[in-house]
């Protein structure tokens, strides 16, 4: 074989040679390449596994920290819990509530304060760390003032300041220099709130430091201030139950007081007015004239004192309706005087009396006015010594008259001033000082000046140096479109002859008022059986009938409307005499058809002025209803 070829044949050997050894190459390679990427997969699912374990372990670590915070956190808290269940006094309890607060928020100070709803303000009530100058500062904190508890309070709701320095709403007020020299440069304030969302106080931490709190200290002082808002309700219900339990005892020992007072007041005119029966049923004619006019005396002190007891008790209800009219000062104080003197010269008091020297006219009930100023002087004479001094001084100062009436006697200690014009209240209860009354004349007065836009108020320096009472009533700025109270009535000055049937259950009652109109020269008949009363009517005929009003079986307002529905009596003059005088008293009177309301005890004066208004009535042809 030539030389030629054998070198072809061999190149062609060497290229197929290393055409195999290049597919022989790249299947290595591509085996390579693909273990590589086996390799690499599972390497990044280890890497995945590790950052997953390394994940576990951080997340365990974390909630382990967070395990042993919660624990640290309860293990506070049942501390605190036990600690607050330890003590008893209510103080103590807010103080330790305080020293809780400020290891929980770590904190350099703490405070807590209660929220007074009279003035709308937070009032200090526990700190710690505070000086004194600083609790003294901040003793009251009202809404919105330059501090966290005075905005948490306006907003109510948290307020956290990290700095005060920073803060605008503190900037160049009087706070910022207080928080300056007390140390205090940071500061939260929580409300506490009751289970019903009732503001009741306020918790505050603060530090010398610029601070932060984080969420987990604000959780727990959440906490506490559910404990002390809790407290607070509590302490506030405790101290009102008892609060009212002493007002029930206190009202209690009144009632004791007053129904002895009461029964010595009212037995005090019942035995002369016994005693004077007791003469006139011996029968000596010439005692009579001693012995009735003291046991009409008596009677009228009686009827005065229950009547003072109605008096306070419309006035408390609302039912007392003052007759405003023009009356002049002197007139009213005349008609005072005239009431109080005979208790003044029982006594032998020296009396003055200074008016001013031009007419003075108010635009008041005149019998009011007089019951106010008689009270005053009646108290003077009381609690004066015999021989002692009493004065009534009335002036003109600006727009109202100031009527002071001043005595000698045994003074107002300083203790009683503030309760003086409270019911049953007595500057000396002592047996041997006393002098009689139920502790109701004061109030009344006081309470009859208000309804006039007056005033009453009392002054004394002491024991033994007596006291000035001063009323105070506006003046009328003008004289005109009101009309003179003359206290007449158009009715005639002589009554004629009347048939009048009287019913009344009590037939004492009406046998007596039968005696009296007998005396007045009237023709009675007397019954005292209301059903019996419409028969007894028609047979009569009379031109007045005086009708009780609470009777049995049938009352008097019942009564009263079946008469009126009777044709024969349509025209019959009705009177209604009762113990009941309040004004819903008489309305009812009105809406039956009564023509005129007496209340019980009725005066010789009182009746005849009713008959006189029946004739006015009568002889007019209509029923005039009063």
């Amino acid at each position: 074989m030539r030389t030629a070829q054998r070198i072809e044949i061999l190149k062609t050997m060497d290229t197929r040679h290393t055409e195999h050894q290049d597919r022989s190459d790249s299947a290595l390679q591509q085996r390579v390449d693909e273990r590589t990427a086996e390799l690499s997969q599972a390497l990044a699912v280890v890497e995945a596994q590790k950052r997953e374990l390394e994940h576990a372990l951080r997340m365990r670590d974390e909630i382990q920290l967070q395990l042993e915070a919660e624990l640290e956190d309860a293990r506070l808290l049942h501390g605190i819990s036990a600690m607050l269940v330890d003590e008893h006094n209510v103080g103590e309890l807010f103080q330790k509530l305080v020293d809780a607060a400020t290891l929980i928020m770590r904190s350099d100070f703490g405070s807590i304060q209660r929220y007074d709803e009279a003035r709308g303000e937070l009032q200090l009530i526990a700190t710690r760390g505070l000086s004194d100058e600083a609790v003294s500062y901040w003793q009251w904190v009202h809404p919105g003032r330059a501090t966290t508890c005075g905005h948490a309070l306006l907003k109510s709701q948290r307020v956290v300041v990290p700095d005060f320095e920073s803060w605008n709403d503190i900037s160049g007020s009087d706070d910022l220099i207080a928080f300056r020299a007390a140390g205090v440069r940071a500061a939260q304030s929580t409300p506490l709130l009751t289970r019903s969302g009732r503001l009741v106080g306020m918790i505050t931490t603060h530090w010398t430091r610029s601070h932060e709190p984080q969420e987990r200290d604000l959780r727990l002082i959440d906490i506490v201030a559910r404990q002390a808002a809790d407290l607070i309700e509590r302490n506030s219900a405790a101290e009102a139950l008892q609060h009212h339990a002493r007002k029930l005892v206190e009202a209690d020992r009144y009632k004791d007081e007053f129904l002895a007072t009461l029964a010595h007041e009212l037995r005090n005119p019942l035995a002369p007015i016994r005693n004077g029966l007791a003469v006139l049923k011996i029968g000596k004619p010439e005692q009579a004239q001693r012995v009735l006019p003291m046991m009409e005396r008596q009677l009228h002190h009686m009827v005065h004192l229950i009547d003072d007891l109605l008096d306070v008790s419309r006035i408390s209800r609302g039912m007392v309706n003052l007759k405003r009219a023009r009356v002049q000062l002197s007139a009213v104080i005349d008609s005072a005087v005239e009431t109080s003197r005979p208790l003044i010269s029982a006594a032998n008091h020296r009396f003055t009396i200074t008016l001013p020297g031009t007419a003075v006219w108010l635009n008041a009930d005149m019998t009011r006015v007089a019951q106010i100023i008689s009270n005053l002087l009646n108290n003077a004479a009381k609690y004066t010594p015999p021989g002692g001094d009493i004065e009534l001084v009335a002036e003109v100062i600006g727009g109202e008259v100031v009527v002071r009436v001043i005595d000698s006697g045994i003074g107002i200690p300083a203790a009683m001033l503030p309760r003086i014009f409270e019911l049953f209240t007595q500057v000396d209860g002592s047996a041997e000082r006393s002098k009689g009354g139920l502790g109701v004349g004061l109030a009344l007065a006081k309470r009859l000046a208000e309804m006039h836009d007056g005033s009453v108020d009392v002054e004394s320096p002491g024991d033994k140096a007596g006291a000035v009472f001063t009323l105070r009533l506006p003046i009328m700025a003008s004289t005109t479109n009101v009309a003179d109270d003359d206290g007449s009535d158009g009715a005639p000055a002589k009554a004629r002859a009347l048939r009048i049937l009287i019913v009344d259950d009590n037939e004492d009652a009406a046998e007596t008022l039968s005696l009296l109109l007998q005396e007045l020269g009237h023709v009675t008949s007397v019954v005292t059986e209301a059903p019996k009363a419409m028969a007894a009517a028609l047979a009569f005929q009379p031109e007045i009938a005086v009708l009780d009003l609470g009777m049995p079986h049938l009352n008097g307002f019942d009564l009263a409307r079946q008469l009126r529905a009777e044709p024969a009596l349509r025209n019959t003059y009705l009177i209604a005499l009762s113990g009941w005088g309040m004004e819903e008293d008489r309305a009812r009177s009105r809406d039956a058809g009564m023509d005129h309301h007496l209340t019980k005890p009725v005066t010789l004066r009182d009746v005849e002025d009713a008959l006189l208004k029946s004739i006015v009535a009568m002889g007019g042809g209509i029923s005039k209803r009063s």
